[in-house]
């Protein structure tokens, strides 16, 4: 069997084996289609609207380029290969409408439900133990715990494949060119050193420029004032359908009631409804609780759908932030807050329990990135700020 998929960001994509045409057809896959990759990022650049499911295609892509290089591949058998693989194509299977922006008020993260959808009652289950593949070895990739510590590498690391393709498919798709690493170099410059993932010295730079690429992509891109602000009022208008919920509220429509009941509850969604959500169903959602006779909920929920999000900002004083909200007539429970975010960190040592260092080998001796790096040994502070969320329009 041979299966092409032509991709925007690394042209061709091959697949050898019915298993992975068959994961990808299945409903849990497609659904990846319809949830974008950005989350309120595509309300920032109109183009990002590329979803998960490009993404996990395009992991799966630079997983198969990386066992092309001969130093990996003889460190790897046949059957970690495919597992290795199907890890890479389903690593964000378990993303919830809005990507990361559901976690925000979910009391699972998505790496769990990843976990539930593979081990669970799924197509993608069936299509596993169907072709031989133990979804418990799948998992153990994903969640970092495979006995081989390089095939955890490719998967999860500081330099894997997953952020070898989200920046640059990210970049792309914002219509910015903050990053555009090189791939092809610093995957044939790869080898293994003591069980380790390891890069060759003279990919130094490049790794650098990853590095620097994913850290304006953060500044300019993942932490946007536009997509905080989306993130924050999806946030507030949550808050008010609970509240409206706990407090025996009669909704006119019982479908986005029916969906979140165990959310108000702060127990974890079933997976049913978890994977019967996406950003369509979201907005259809948007469109139902928008007719609600509750101004609130009505408000947040036309702002979402409309684009006239709480405004953030860490550009005021606490003191013109306190005067708004004095001087606001609505409710300032669901229209003003205070986050504190920390600055995005370009390089950090692991943890103890998983190693996700990137390492650097020169003159067969085995050396920490930071130890050898100018750049990543510069004084980059890890500030703190607040960021201010406010109403930016006035409440209809």
């Amino acid at each position: 069997m041979e299966k092409f998929i032509r991709d925007n960001v690394h042209g061709e994509i091959y697949f050898e084996d019915k298993l992975f045409t068959e994961l990808i057809d299945t409903n849990e896959f497609q659904r990846l289609r319809r949830i974008i990759q950005l989350g309120g990022g595509q309300f920032v650049f109109p183009s990002a609207n590329h979803t998960r499911f490009s993404h996990c295609i395009g992991v799966y892509h630079v997983i198969c380029k990386f066992l092309e290089n001969d130093a990996i591949n003889e460190h790897i058998n046949e059957k970690d290969k495919k597992v290795l693989k199907v890890a890479g194509l389903l690593h964000d299977i378990g993303h919830g409408a809005f990507s990361h922006t559901f976690e925000l008020i979910s009391t699972r993260s998505h790496e769990e439900y990843t976990v539930d959808i593979i081990k669970g009652n799924s197509q993608i289950n069936k299509v596993l133990i169907n072709n031989g593949v133990d979804p418990d070895e799948v998992v153990s990739v994903i969640e970092g715990k495979h006995q081989n510590k390089v095939v955890n590498s490719l998967v999860s690391s500081q330099l894997d494949a997953d952020r070898l393709d989200y920046l640059q498919r990210d970049s792309k798709g914002a219509g910015v060119n903050y990053s555009k690493p090189d791939i092809d170099w610093i995957i044939r410059n790869a080898k293994i050193h003591d069980n380790k993932l390891v890069f060759s010295n003279k990919t130094l730079n490049a790794i650098e420029n990853f590095l620097l690429g994913r850290y304006h992509m953060f500044k300019q891109v993942y932490e946007h004032k536009i997509s905080t602000a989306f993130d924050n009022t999806f946030k507030m208008w949550f808050k008010r359908f609970k509240y409206l919920y706990l407090n025996n509220y009669r909704f006119k429509h019982s479908k986005p009631v029916n969906l979140f009941e165990e959310i108000f509850h702060e127990k974890p969604m079933p997976l049913e409804k978890y994977v019967y959500l996406d950003d369509y169903t979201m907005f259809e959602l948007f469109k139902l609780l928008k007719e609600e006779n509750d101004e609130i909920l009505s408000d947040l929920s036309n702002r979402l759908q409309n684009r006239k999000f709480l405004k953030a900002s860490s550009d005021i004083t606490e003191e013109e932030f306190n005067n708004m909200k004095s001087n606001f007539k609505g409710d300032v429970n669901y229209y003003f807050d205070i986050i504190t975010v920390k600055d995005i960190f370009i390089y950090k040592d692991s943890s103890e329990k998983k190693d996700e260092n990137i390492y650097i080998l020169k003159d067969n001796n085995l050396s920490n990135l930071k130890d050898l790096s100018e750049i990543i040994n510069t004084d980059w502070k890890n500030n703190i700020k607040k960021i201010y969320i406010f109403p930016k329009y006035n409440v209809e």
